[in-house]
């Protein structure tokens, strides 16, 4: 019974901090919205967020939820998303945007991701429900 107790004093450390830590992106496929785009606005790019424009060039209204999916590259060229925006609970908030159209988005990740450092990273919103990403980096 000592050996149970030393054992899950050893792994429990392990498992709950591995519950923190970052987690294979859900998005290996992005971008396959035609005429939908997201960029970044190079120079609002901060540590602890960034303005983003998303457009819709199609000729029909599109909808997007008030949530987002932040990554990051590893060494290995893996996206991992922070385990603050995959663990979010966002609100069922639906917002449109009219054909030919483009709104600002401006990001604050901080309270989710932490201040970010240099490094590459992607931000993906849910458009008709399909992953619209932008890559960026953080110098």
């Amino acid at each position: 019974m000592k050996q149970f107790w030393i054992l899950l004093a050893v792994l429990l450390p392990l498992w709950i901090l591995g519950g923190c830590s970052d987690t294979q992106t859900r998005f290996p496929v992005v971008n396959e919205l035609e005429s939908v785009t997201l960029t970044v606005i190079e120079d609002t790019i901060k540590a602890n967020g960034a303005t983003f424009v998303l457009t819709n060039g199609t000729t029909e209204e599109i909808y997007y939820r008030d949530a987002y999916h932040m990554e990051r590259k590893d060494e290995r060229d893996q996206w991992n998303e922070f385990v603050g925006t995959a663990n979010a609970q966002w609100e069922d908030t639906v917002i449109y945007l009219a054909a030919g159209e483009s709104v600002e988005l401006p990001i604050d990740w901080k309270n989710l991701c932490g201040g970010i450092s240099a490094g590459e990273y992607r931000l993906i919103l849910e458009v008709n429900e399909m992953p619209v990403a932008v890559e960026f980096m953080r110098e």
